[in-house]
């Protein structure tokens, strides 16, 4: 059985916290670059191939955004499985906040989502092969071997 080092573990950990920080301040320049150029994104409210389409997907997202609302994306409950010293299967779930920008300030939780991820080491470091959400997705026992 294939094991994930302690430093590769944390540079995936690494990899999903940018992704909540960037999408949350609407760096979509930063959030796209988290992808690789082949990768896939599929989503409950699209999907996207390739680079380029990523960029796009993010910016039109990122467009739908209300001024007075700051959304939160955290990445919770994270299982790593190694397909390959350079490719792992990640599974996480999601916690999707607003929270009003006036005082006192409101919090809402607007979704739960899980995520299925496969990320690969690239020079640039780990990046997103495909990334898939949606809020039922079937537990694979590979997470517990």
């Amino acid at each position: 059985m294939m094991m994930i080092s302690e430093a590769d573990r944390s540079e995936i950990q690494e990899l999903l916290s940018r992704y909540c920080h960037s999408i949350d301040a609407a760096r979509g320049d930063l959030c796209a670059g988290l992808f690789t150029d082949d990768a896939t994104l599929d989503t409950p409210v699209g999907t996207a191939k390739g680079g380029t389409a990523i960029r796009a997907w993010i910016a039109e997202r990122l467009a739908m955004r209300q001024e007075d609302i700051q959304v939160r994306h955290s990445m919770l409950s994270t299982l790593l499985a190694p397909l390959t010293l350079d490719e792992v299967r990640v599974r996480s779930t999601l916690l999707y906040t607003w929270e009003t920008l006036e005082i006192p300030r409101e919090v809402s939780v607007k979704s739960t989502v899980i995520y299925e991820d496969v990320v690969r080491r690239t020079s640039s470091g780990w990046r997103f092969a495909s990334r898939r959400c949606d809020t039922r997705l079937p537990l694979d026992d590979v997470y517990f071997q």
